[in-house]
């Protein structure tokens, strides 16, 4: 009984994440397992392995940031509790990561991980702890809401005086919070924005007019006078100040575990505390952080005419009878409209800040080169052998028509902007509005203009005595891809998937590695192991080879997770390399329209976004041109 537990545990882990469905066989005592991916139980579990090692690799990276921040043993675990109904936690000493914040390592995802790491290390670094005189005095008055909720802007002040890098982070994971809600629903934010005074003056006063139309400016004007006091405290020294704020927010959002009181402000939560472990920074040093870094930035303006209660008319120019019902409605989802719009602008111009794209650079790479976020594909044994002559010379020839594919990113200065390298002869325009075209710039262009390739090779027993040619060209596509300064990974597939290249072991002049051809083919293992790696990589250009002669089992389900990855912005290519001359005759009756020639076709295709046929080390120079084209039209 005990060990089937521990299998239910494990099948629920995996139905959350990858939409196994199972159920218990009463006659058998065996799971019956299905997946809309189609994996078998062995591959679920696999993939579920893997995406356990990612995790960890991404705690053991914010682990190593963390304890050089703080000087302590900060430990940082990813976890996947349904019943937290938050990002993060901390104790004070341990954090805890919510695994759904990280599903891909996109830009997005890394800055919202940053902005929720830096906001625990504010509590750790700063906030009173349970055991303090202030903690006791909580718990003893239920009162750790309201103080959970007083600490969030302080300690975030306290930290970004410290550090002022992180305000970027911090306040990008703000605008994803209010983005996940509707700006009519911003109004009953304003207690967690107001203090924050990092953000721009203008959402904060949005999200204050709001407020006052929502609860009335009696309330709205005790909770930015609580809040603005509360977040130049220091600590031991103001506990007796804090203690009083928090009885008169308590009197707003509620004591821990009570509703919130008629006319108050939600809290969003019922489970907030203060930490347990570790220690905060002292007395004088939050003097002096406070000192420099509090009461600089312009609070919200709550007087009269700042919001308009809820049940009061709306004011036109019209007459009565010329003013449409709905539109105060539409005029204020307009505003709505642009008020998320200018969040969203926001967050680009933070996600495209050179220093905020260097850390989050910097973060991934040191993810995806983690020693537990590495593939579990063993490598494989295999020959070494020169290629031909043909395909050295073609290897090369390879690398430069993909070259195409990147040219559009290549470095250049951009001509008659505001600022950079004054261009001399463009000042003697006696035009004074000319000024702003007086400077050129550097543009690096992007910074990923190269190429992230899988390539997955077929070496099961149906290619036979095709194998030389199958590993030349797989040489061939790594050879040519890493003369442009691109990055290739190549696995072999039979029955299973072994590692043949890894994308650090680059392929060398004039020898190539040769595996024999062997067993049934099965390359779904081989395509979930490219969707993670190229899902990991921000490199501009994604592509996935497959080198075969197309007969696969798990069919469908391979073609389903190629399409998807195409779906997903990847360049998908499968290379035959059969009967060539058998397939040059499948291919004429297609053409004059037998169905059956088609079909066949198509099959061979694998819901790829480029199919060629192949049968000499120079045929391979047209899949490079058709990539080109696809990608080229894909951009018109």
């Amino acid at each position: 009984m005990a060990r089937r537990n521990h299998k239910r545990d494990e099948l629920d882990a995996l139905t959350d994440f990858y939409g196994l469905s199972h159920e218990l066989d009463e006659t058998t005592g065996e799971w019956i397992i299905s997946s809309k991916d189609g994996l078998t139980h062995a591959e679920a579990v696999e993939k579920y392995t893997e995406r356990t090692n990612r995790l960890n690799a991404v705690a053991g990276v914010y682990q190593r940031a963390n304890r050089i921040i703080t000087g302590e043993e900060v430990t940082v675990t990813v976890i996947n509790d349904p019943d937290l109904d938050t990002n993060a936690r901390t104790n004070g000493k341990d954090m805890e990561l919510n695994a759904r914040l990280i599903e891909d390592l996109t830009d997005e995802s890394i800055i919202s991980l940053n902005g929720v790491n830096y906001h625990e290390l504010g509590h750790i670094l700063f906030s009173p702890r349970i055991g303090s005189n202030l903690g006791i005095y909580a718990r003893e008055n239920k009162l750790f809401r309201a103080l959970a909720l007083l600490e969030e802007a302080r300690t975030e002040q306290l930290l970004i005086t410290r550090y002022p890098a992180v305000r970027k982070y911090l306040e990008a994971s703000v605008y994803t919070y209010l983005l996940a809600g509707k700006p009519s629903t911003w109004g009953g934010k304003f207690h967690l924005i107001t203090g924050r005074t990092y953000l721009p003056l203008e959402l904060r006063q949005v999200i204050a007019d709001k407020a006052v139309a929502q609860y009335g400016l009696d309330v709205v004007q005790e909770v930015h006078s609580i809040m603005h006091e509360y977040r130049n405290l220091v600590f031991p020294r103001d506990f007796d100040t804090a203690k009083v704020l928090a009885h008169r927010l308590a009197q707003l959002v509620g004591l821990d575990d009570e509703q919130t009181p008629q006319g108050g402000i939600p809290s969003d939560t019922d489970t907030c505390t203060l930490p347990t472990k570790g220690r905060p920074a002292g007395t004088k040093e939050q003097e002096q952080l406070q000192e420099e870094g509090g009461c600089k930035f312009p609070t919200e303006k709550l007087g009269k005419g700042n919001g308009k209660p809820q049940d009061s008319q709306p004011t036109t120019n019209k007459a009565p009878s010329e003013q449409s019902a709905d539109e105060p409605d539409r005029e204020k989802d307009s505003e709505d409209s642009a008020l998320a719009q200018a969040l969203n602008d926001r967050m680009e111009q933070i996600k495209n800040d050179s220093s905020v794209k260097r850390e989050i650079r910097d973060t991934r790479n040191a993810i995806i080169d983690s020693d537990t976020a590495r593939t579990a594909i063993a490598q494989g044994n295999h020959a070494l052998l020169v290629p031909s002559d043909g395909a050295i010379s073609t290897a090369k020839r390879f690398g430069t028509e993909l070259e195409r594919l990147v040219r559009n990113n290549d470095p250049a200065w951009v001509n008659r902007v505001r600022s950079g390298r004054l261009n001399i002869a463009r000042t003697m325009n006696p035009d004074v509005n000319a000024i702003s075209e007086a400077f050129d710039q550097w543009d690096m262009g992007n910074e990923a203009t190269d190429i992230e390739a899988v390539i997955l090779t077929d070496n099961s027993g149906s290619m036979g005595g095709l194998m030389k040619s199958v590993c030349e060209n797989t040489w061939i596509i790594k050879r040519g891809i890493e003369s442009i300064n691109g990055s290739v990974t190549a696995y072999s597939f039979d029955s299973d998937t072994e590692l043949l290249y890894e994308s650090k072991d680059k392929a060398k002049p004039r020898t190539m590695r040769y595996v024999e051809s062997r067993g049934s083919t099965n390359p779904i293992r081989g395509i979930i192991e490219a969707d993670r790696i190229l899902s990991a990589s921000k490199k501009s250009i994604k592509i996935l080879f497959i080198v075969t002669d197309g007969e696969w089992e798990k069919e469908a389900q391979c073609d389903e997770l190629i399409k998807r990855m195409g779906e997903k912005g990847v360049i998908t290519s499968v290379v035959f390399l059969g009967d060539y001359k058998s397939y040059k005759e499948v291919l004429s009756r297609s053409i004059t329209g037998d169905e059956q020639a088609t079909n066949y076709i198509k099959r061979l295709r694998h819901k790829a976004q480029v199919f060629h046929a192949v049968s000499t080390p120079r045929d391979i120079l047209n899949v490079a041109t058709a990539l080109v084209k696809s990608t080229l039209k894909k951009v018109a």
